[in-house]
């Protein structure tokens, strides 16, 4: 046993290594939700399928994953299908998931992993992937391949800081100080239903409010249940104020009838997508001579980024230039991989 654990009573960790791990095991088989990517039970989960599903849940919720992970596997079958595609078609079936670095990150590691000829089961080769830390690397190893190891995402922090009292704020510390409690649940087998388990016992009943405790497996055990302070854990520190900042993005139509989109660097918000020429992304002053029949439209647009707020106001304008861009006829915009915030924009 870890030295981190020798001020919990002895008893209770032998509880948990021999009572509730197999209790929480049963419960899971008995609730779990059917998810597109979930292997059926005694049958060998598709490791492509979980790293796919592990890419798209980050920073978004399974119920908003799952029409997206459909269609993307209608798409991409297979990873050599997803590997030997073009990043702008993989940015075309990622539209709306956000995030979109992911999707490049997906890609790379797809790449990757086709070159590498076979799928690593182990923490540490799958976290050479690009876009694979301690988190995803973990979920693939367990999930995919039953090894022993849990991941941590917010899910299992919340459940480990109510059953464990951990004092730890969230975030890094408290993820640090769970890598010294998670091994309790850790066995010889089943770990791929285990790792699923305590997500799961953190999305559906340990909720962050009004958890379920009246349906928890692990109740009887749960340190902050028994003392009557499960809504005081895990303890939440207060988020900084995001900036906010006010941009506007131009919707320009040429005598065609075609409207002009313009491709991201490689490297910076929105990669290697396409986006209408907006001024806080590499906007050319200059354009705004080349422009007539400006219209402003009355409604902003008010969208969250991870590090900012933006407020974009959009302009319709006409030209007579040639631009440097993509010319495009509305109906085919849906062709190029768009980011959600434009896809405000046209609507």
């Amino acid at each position: 046993m870890q030295s981190s654990l020798l001020n919990v009573n002895s008893d209770f960790i032998q509880s948990l290594v021999y009572n509730e791990r197999e209790r929480l095991l049963e419960w899971y088989l008995r609730i779990k939700r059917i998810l597109p990517w979930r292997a059926a039970y005694g049958t060998s989960p598709n490791a492509y399928h979980v790293l796919v599903s592990e890419f798209m849940l980050q920073q978004t919720t399974v119920q908003t994953v799952i029409p997206y992970f459909e269609r993307f596997i209608k798409r991409f079958p297979t990873l050599e299908s997803l590997a030997t595609a073009p990043l702008d078609d993989v940015y075309v079936f990622w539209q709306g998931l956000g995030y979109y670095s992911r999707a490049k990150n997906l890609h790379c590691a797809c790449q990757q992993l086709y070159e590498m000829g076979y799928f690593p089961k182990d923490v540490a080769t799958l976290k050479t992937l690009s876009g694979v830390g301690d988190y995803t690397s973990a979920a693939v190893s367990a999930i995919a391949f039953d090894q022993p190891v849990i991941p941590i995402d917010g899910n299992v922090m919340r459940v480990m800081a109510r059953l464990f009292m951990l004092h730890q704020p969230k975030g890094p510390k408290l993820q640090a100080e769970t890598t010294h409690y998670i091994d309790v649940f850790v066995g010889q087998t089943n770990n791929t239903y285990v790792a699923q388990a305590i997500m799961e016992l953190g999305a559906l009943i340990c909720k962050p409010k009004k958890p379920l405790c009246d349906q928890c497996p692990l109740a009887g055990e749960c340190r902050a249940f028994n003392e009557n302070v499960v809504e005081q854990f895990p303890k939440i520190l207060a988020k900084p104020i995001k900036p906010k900042r006010v941009a506007t993005t131009f919707v320009i139509e040429d005598k065609h009838g075609r409207i002009l989109i313009v491709k991201r660097p490689a490297k910076g918000l929105f990669s290697n997508m396409y986006i209408f020429p907006t001024t806080c992304f590499d906007f050319d002053p200059l354009l705004l001579t080349q422009l007539t029949h400006l219209k402003q439209l009355q409604k902003t647009i008010r969208h969250v980024f991870s590090h900012f707020d933006l407020e974009l106001t959009v302009v319709r304008a006409q030209t007579m230039h040639e631009l440097k861009g993509e010319w495009v006829l509305p109906n085919d915009l849906g062709r190029y991989g768009m980011p959600t915030l434009m896809h405000k924009v046209l609507r």
